[in-house]
């Protein structure tokens, strides 16, 4: 159910999204529309990448089996999945905010890693 939930809004997110920037400019969006878009791109990159983790988890999971590599597979949902790509789809936003308002640097995006992984962790002693 969640999968399916995730597909229709990544689809339609990605698909105002595609209006949104090309029928308009910043200058005629205003902060509204600035918004619109960070937020859509956050939703569609959060769509994304969920199926995305999923699928390495079950790739890691099925050959880490085969080459005994893991002992015993381990389960990981759609659900999990949706909760890590919830941090790291901030990354692309939090990076594309910083170029706007000055410059990305090395320093700076050691500081988005740091902040991603923090936020992965988080989330592993969460789910625990």
């Amino acid at each position: 159910m969640l999968a399916r939930i995730l597909s229709i809004v990544g689809l339609v997110s990605t698909g105002l999204l595609l209006i949104l920037v090309t029928t308009t400019t910043p200058e005629n969006a205003g902060a509204p529309g600035i918004l619109a878009v960070f937020l859509l791109t956050y939703i569609t990159i959060l769509c994304a990448l969920t199926f995305i983790v999923w699928l390495l988890a079950k790739v890691v999971n099925k050959f880490g089996a085969e080459l005994h590599v893991l002992k015993k597979p381990y389960a990981f949902s759609i659900k999990k999945s949706y909760y890590y790509s919830s941090v790291i789809a901030l990354a692309p936003v939090i990076i594309i905010s910083l170029q706007a308002v000055g410059g990305v640097d090395i320093y700076e995006l050691g500081l988005v890693v740091v902040f991603i992984g923090l936020g992965c962790l988080y989330v592993s002693r969460r789910m625990v």
